[in-house]
């Protein structure tokens, strides 16, 4: 079962007319949003995100805090604090082959439980498997066994660490190696070809957003 402390931080965001997911972390006193840089890619600065909360889209300034130059992770800061509880943002102890869950909102879906969740968007909750890690290549870049969908673009991937009930942020979903297949037309192949889902799922270490904050800490004052 995934804890409130871990979906409540989960938000749907737009950005150039292009939807996804970011997530919120709390570091050293201040709070910082998370995304895929594929996402805000061409953010300089100060510019406007939307942010759907209270069935709408809701324009917002944004300061950007630093995209990685290793990884696919961008952090983002608003002007004001959304209330999260405590959650670390770790890859300490976590283990290949054990459970993890990760976090968004696929196709731009998701289900409305009103003020539960205080007015936001209830993101989708998927599971898969830890499969491998490349924490000696630039980016710490991680995979995972499941299946990842188009709107899961920086969403968290989360964890337990083992034998308690904590949840611990491990890093940044950023997409899925797809398989390309020929395709046969009147028994000879054509060159039109299918795509389809590994069930490979490519995602980087939450240090790359630690490290862009560290950087720059000018994330909003909790």
């Amino acid at each position: 079962m995934v804890t409130n402390n871990v979906y409540t931080r989960v938000f749907y965001i737009k950005y150039d007319n292009c939807t996804a997911t970011c997530f919120s972390i709390d570091f050293e006193g201040k709070q910082y949003f998370i995304t895929a840089k594929h996402v805000i890619e061409s953010m300089a600065s100060q510019h406007n995100i939307e942010l759907f909360y209270d069935e709408r889209w809701n324009v917002l300034n944004a300061k950007l805090v630093g995209h990685s130059s290793t990884s696919d992770v961008s952090v983002f800061a608003l002007n004001f604090i959304i209330e999260g509880l405590p959650i670390e943002p770790t890859m300490g102890e976590i283990t290949l082959g054990q459970d993890i869950y990760f976090l968004g909102f696929p196709f731009g879906i998701f289900s409305d439980i009103g003020e539960l969740n205080r007015g936001f968007p209830f993101p989708f909750i998927k599971k898969g498997i830890l499969s491998a890690v490349f924490f000696d290549k630039p980016g710490k870049p991680f995979y995972l066994d499941g299946i990842n969908n188009p709107g899961f673009s920086g969403g968290p991937v989360v964890f337990k660490k083992l034998g308690t009930n904590d949840f611990r942020i491990a890093g940044v979903i950023s997409g899925y190696r797809p398989e390309y297949h020929k395709t046969i037309l009147n028994d000879k192949p054509n060159e039109i070809q299918s795509i389809s889902n590994t069930g490979i799922i490519h995602a980087f270490s939450i240090d790359n957003a630690i490290d862009i904050i560290k950087d720059n800490p000018i994330g909003q004052i909790i």
